[in-house]
């Protein structure tokens, strides 16, 4: 037996006695008292949020994310868990969480919220590494959490599942990951001290383990040369003055970490740390080599002009550098808040290390609070082509993995194409793939519709199936999406905004002329019975991993039967009317901008790449989509010949209005880099969420009359042109091309290549110092030869744009002509100073200490 005592606060001290057993099978019921409704506020729970950090000695060294109840992006790779358990069983790195621990270990009674129902559960902590709870038949491992939201954070999920806010000083929303995909832990406390226990524990194990696997993996202070020593050579005292490593263990050491020099690089540091010069390295020499491959000449520079050659960083050197370097706007009482995060105690003020480590810390991307109150027209929206294909665009295999992909990463306007079949109404590209039924689909879609945004979901239906399909269509989605499904007011003159549209669906289907019906298919008992065995097929297929009926279904000649027989519908199909009735958003084919039909408020207009250059072609024409795309949506995908899924640049149709700009988003190229940048969506992987929907520049919000108003508004809208001053400094952890064998290390010489995109040609010629300019926008570094760890550079950029609303920068990190890796960003979005951004492989994921060093400014 467990018991559990109300808050004093509460003003009652009854014990509620519940046999653990039974709670974890459901077999009682706990009163509605035991989980009191909280009546703290935002404010509240922000405060008790930052005391929890402090208490912890946990404090975050980023305002926002305390204030918002956010911990912040929490993950690291499971290969360094065996080292993280040593360390952890021979240190007491947790200290201040002792209690908190010990209270999760014995376990909490917190409910589960879901869609369906809310569980109470005994959820525990396990080994310091996961929660448990149902008996411990469920588990979460902490080094799979992503993000941990309270407060508004997790107010979406609050209103998705209709939660009142009276809560919210009692709910924890975990972010995590199982095998590559995003999922929800939604709980709430019975009182504050469960709240402060669970989320305490949780919140200082993730960011110690983090903060002890970047010790290990890093060699930036002292616990990577004692963790390392220890634990491969001895943990005795008196071994330590014993010369033990050799070179090959210390490269071989390196190797394992993910540092990557060359031998020769290495051994240069280790015969200097070599002191008696007998090829071995006692434990004082390991640490002096540590501390030889650490150094950052380049930080140590800057750190000497910050400091005007003293050792020390006071308060006042430090306020000015982060005012007038940084350009961060806090007041005084804040930055000294940030200062004493980074002093170390016992310490008046910073050293070198302590800069480098507060540099390190500094978010390099602005906070952007977005209006989401104006009309849907108004907003840029993250949208896919063809979600449903993971490759090219012929004889790829379709997947519900293209919608979980797109949709954890932020995507809000993906695309259905639904076709006949014998079984029902299938998704495919036609012949060119085979197909899973629709129902999987849509299920899919359900669960993952709002995972990482609460902002409306427009799903783009492409109908190629005759009436009767089209009816089970019709009975999936509204049977499915239920409530969540948007229907139009005939009587708004205007488009409704994404925050009256949060956790909404939108369909879009095409309009078409009525024609006879193409296509149908029959052998269709009713609609319910086909419904009901298209569940059971989703249920064997997703929930059970049971493939069997999608194998058989895209198996054998079966499969290649119904693609030809794809083949043969006719082109042409009339959507019915049940269908475009659940359809908040009408697609029709382009005839004429100055047709009525174009000035109905919930039109959409699709073009492919190339239609759309040959009307940007003729001014006039340009001009007019410009002034339509001020009142009414569009929206523009690649052209078939694209069939190895590349994507062109989306600035061409942003900068003309263009709302749903549909890349595709399994290839990783340079326009999905800048389609990712414009809505912050690279960084989701870090666990930072954003809303997929961007305000358009001031300049394409004017609604005007005649297309001759739009040059006008252009020249009044004008500003000044910006000059970007850009240095490329330094690098941090590069990881070792997979192309160069261990035997050629003599060709690993890294540099930076930096490119600038923007919607016009530059105001003024670039210039390029220590570095070689390849283009107006685009210039490279030199060689750094042999050091992958921390190679220096120093290039200096400057070009004048005129104007920054569509102006990208892309670095791409290469070794002759292999990309080691990349970042794409909006200038917009950059905070200016020394600032470190973080890298992504060549297919965007993000490499976890790998960083680029760079310094911006905007003048």
């Amino acid at each position: 037996m467990v018991s559990f005592r109300r808050s004093p606060s509460r003003g009652s001290v009854d014990d509620i006695a519940i046999n653990k057993r039974d709670v974890a099978d459901h077999k009682v019921s706990i009163p509605p008292s035991a989980f009191p409704l909280s009546s703290s506020s935002s404010a509240n729970m922000s405060k008790n949020i930052k005391a929890m950090f402090k208490r912890s000695g946990l404090s975050n060294s980023s305002k926002e994310s305390i204030i918002l109840g956010h911990a912040g992006p929490m993950t690291y790779p499971y290969s360094f868990k065996e080292v993280i358990g040593y360390y952890i069983s021979k240190e007491a790195v947790f200290q201040g969480l002792n209690s908190s621990c010990s209270a999760l270990t014995e376990g909490l009674c917190m409910k589960r919220i879901s869609r369906r129902k809310q569980v109470p559960y005994i959820f525990r902590l396990h080994e310091n590494e996961a929660i448990t709870w149902k008996d411990g038949t469920k588990r979460l491992e902490l080094d799979s959490i992503k993000d941990i939201r309270t407060g508004d954070m997790a107010s979406n999920y609050r209103e998705e599942y209709g939660v009142s806010d009276k809560v919210a000083g009692l709910w924890v929303t975990i972010i995590y990951t199982v095998s590559n995909k995003l999922k929800a832990l939604h709980v709430v406390a019975r009182h504050g001290s469960d709240f402060s226990i669970f989320f305490n524990c949780i919140c200082g194990l993730v960011k110690s383990r983090r903060e002890l696997m970047e010790s290990i993996s890093v060699p930036d202070n002292e616990k990577f040369a004692n963790i390392h020593w220890h634990r491969t050579v001895s943990e005795r005292k008196e071994d330590e003055i014993k010369d033990t490593l050799r070179f090959e263990d210390v490269r071989r050491l390196c190797d394992k970490f993910h540092i990557y020099c060359s031998s020769s690089h290495l051994l240069r540091f280790f015969k200097i740390a070599d002191v008696n010069h007998n090829g071995l390295l006692n434990f004082h020499e390991f640490q002096t080599f540590v501390k030889l491959l650490k150094e950052r000449p380049e930080v140590h520079h800057l750190w000497k002009s910050c400091t005007l050659g003293k050792n020390y960083m006071d308060f006042g050197m430090f306020y000015n550098f982060i005012r007038d370097v940084q350009k961060e706007d806090l007041t005084k009482e804040n930055a000294c808040e940030l200062f004493e995060n980074f002093r170390r105690p016992k310490q008046k003020h910073l050293d070198e290390e302590d800069f480098v480590r507060f540099l390190g810390a500094q978010p390099y991307a602005k906070e952007i609070e977005e209006d989401y109150s104006k009309p849907l027209n108004h907003y840029f929206i993250a949208s896919s082509h063809n979600t449903y294909l993971l490759g090219k665009q012929v004889g790829e295999r379709p997947s519900v993995e293209g919608y979980v992909q797109v949709l954890q990463q932020g995507c809000r306007c993906i695309e259905i194409d639904i076709w006949d079949d014998d079984i029902g109404p299938v998704v495919c590209h036609g012949f060119l793939t085979t197909a899973i039924p629709l129902i999987n689909v849509v299920e899919i879609i359900k669960k993952y519709a709002f995972i990482t945004s609460p902002y409306p979901l427009i799903i783009s239906l492409e109908m190629n199936c005759g009436k009767e399909n089209q009816l089970i269509a019709t009975s999936i989605f509204q049977n499915c999406f239920g409530s969540l499904l948007y229907y139009p007011d005939d009587k708004d003159n205007f488009l409704p905004s994404p925050m009256k549209l949060r956790h909404k669906i939108v369909l879009k289907g095409k309009k078409t002329n009525r024609k006879s019906l193409a296509g149908t298919t029959g052998n269709l008992n009713s609609i319910e019975s086909s419904s009901s065995s298209y569940s059971s097929s989703y249920d064997s297929e997703i929930e059970s991993g049971n493939k069997g009926k999608e194998n058989l279904y895209n198996t054998s000649n079966n499969s290649k039967i119904r693609r030809i027989k794809r083949l043969t519908l006719k082109r042409r199909v009339e959507v019915i009317d049940d269908l475009l009735n659940i359809c908040g958003l009408h697609g029709l084919k382009f005839r004429n901008l100055s047709l009525p039909e174009s000035k109905t408020v919930a039109h959409c207009f699709s073009f492919n790449e190339k239609s759309f250059y040959n009307m940007q072609k003729d001014k006039t024409q340009e001009l007019s989509l410009d002034k339509h795309n001020r009142r009414f949506l569009t929206r523009v995908y690649p052209h078939a010949l694209r069939y190895k899924s590349s994507n062109f640049n989306p600035i061409n149709f942003w900068k003309l209005g263009v709302q749903m700009v549909a890349t595709n988003w399994q290839t990783n190229d340079l326009g999905q880099q800048i389609n990712l940048a414009m809505f912050q969506l690279s960084s989701q992987k870090s666990g930072v969420a954003h809303s997929g929907y961007i305000l358009k520049p001031a300049k394409l919000l004017p609604t005007v009359s005649k297309v001759q108003q739009i040059p006008q508004l252009y020249q009044k809208l004008r500003k000044n042109p910006s000059k970007i001053e850009l240095k490329i400094l330094s690098a941090q952890l590069l990881p070792k091309p997979a192309e160069i064998k261990d035997g050629k290390e003599s060709s690993f010489a890294p540099y930076v290549v930096a490119e600038l995109f923007s919607d016009e040609e530059p105001a003024a010629s670039s210039t390029v110092d220590n570095g070689l300019k390849l283009s107006n926008m685009s210039a490279a570094t030199e060689n750094c030869k042999d050091n992958g760890f921390n190679p220096v550079w120093g290039m200096n950029m400057s070009a004048t744009l005129k104007s920054l609303d569509f102006a990208f920068v892309r670095f791409t990190v290469k070794t002759g002509e292999i990309s080691l890796a990349t970042s794409c960003l909006r200038l917009q979005y950059l905070k200016p100073g020394y600032r470190h951004i973080p890298l992504y492989s060549m297919e965007g994921e993000l490499y976890i200490f790998s960083t680029l060093f760079i310094f911006t400014r905007s003048i």
